[in-house]
């Protein structure tokens, strides 16, 4: 098992969004660490690029006590496999939620449409996508995923970066045991069965009742799969 995590948050959320996890895990004992990605949260001043995000997966990851295992969800889990797919020996597994389509250029650019429309509409946009998570999900679920502020001026970069990236090379590339986590109702499902093909050490696990935002969807259940994976996994020795 490892006793170390790290989470890797979604696209305009913060490390608050695993404030029950982190709980949960850290009760059970574990080291887990949840950094802001650039432009979001603590951040939001910076500029997102791929280089800074990468980046902060690295120092987390190199900060941990033993080779942890790394988790990441929707933009999270994008980062999450393409960092695994390309630091082989650091990790002792991977858990990627939420992210299972093959991001093309056009896929991405029509992402990147669908988020920003929220910001054209008139009145306070901040309000009005908490008020719709929230109905979504919950209230406590809408205050964890925007906890740390809604991150603005990051959805080009984040396009730019998702249509660019070789995710089934990535995930051919992983020599860990790979999770990937899907909510039963995510429409980022579409592609599941070639990301488990391309996988050396795949599984696919489906969150019964769950959105595309499944730790918030399933909070509980999300918090035994990691703490589950984690003591599952043997940790794996750090390239120097």
């Amino acid at each position: 098992m490892t006793s170390s995590i790290v989470l890797i948050h979604a696209i305009r959320s913060s490390r608050t969004m695993w404030k029950g996890q982190r709980r949960r895990l850290r009760e059970w004992g574990f080291e887990v660490i949840a950094p802001d990605l650039p432009g979001h949260g603590r951040r939001r001043g910076e500029s997102f690029t791929l280089e800074g995000a990468l980046a902060t997966i690295d120092e987390a990851v190199s900060s941990c006590e033993e080779p942890p295992l790394l988790v990441g969800l929707s933009l999270g889990g994008y980062l999450t496999l393409h960092w695994a797919g390309t630091h082989p020996g650091r990790l002792a597994g991977v858990v990627a939620a939420d992210c299972t389509i093959v991001p093309g250029p056009a896929t991405a650019r029509l992402y990147g449409l669908w988020i920003t429309m929220k910001d054209w509409l008139p009145g306070d946009s901040d309000a009005r996508v908490a008020r719709a998570f929230a109905r979504r999900h919950s209230r406590k679920a809408a205050k964890r995923y925007y906890g740390g502020g809604r991150a603005h001026g990051v959805v080009r970069a984040v396009v730019r970066l998702i249509g660019g990236l070789d995710l089934l090379a990535d995930v051919s590339g992983i020599d860990v045991p790979l999770t990937l986590v899907n909510g039963e109702h995510d429409p980022f499902r579409r592609h599941e069965a070639q990301f488990l093909e391309a996988a050396r050490h795949g599984e696919l696990v489906i969150l019964a009742d769950a959105g595309h935002i499944a730790n918030l969807s399933r909070p509980r259940r999300f918090a035994k799969l990691l703490r589950d994976r984690a003591r599952a996994v043997a940790p794996a020795r750090a390239s120097a």
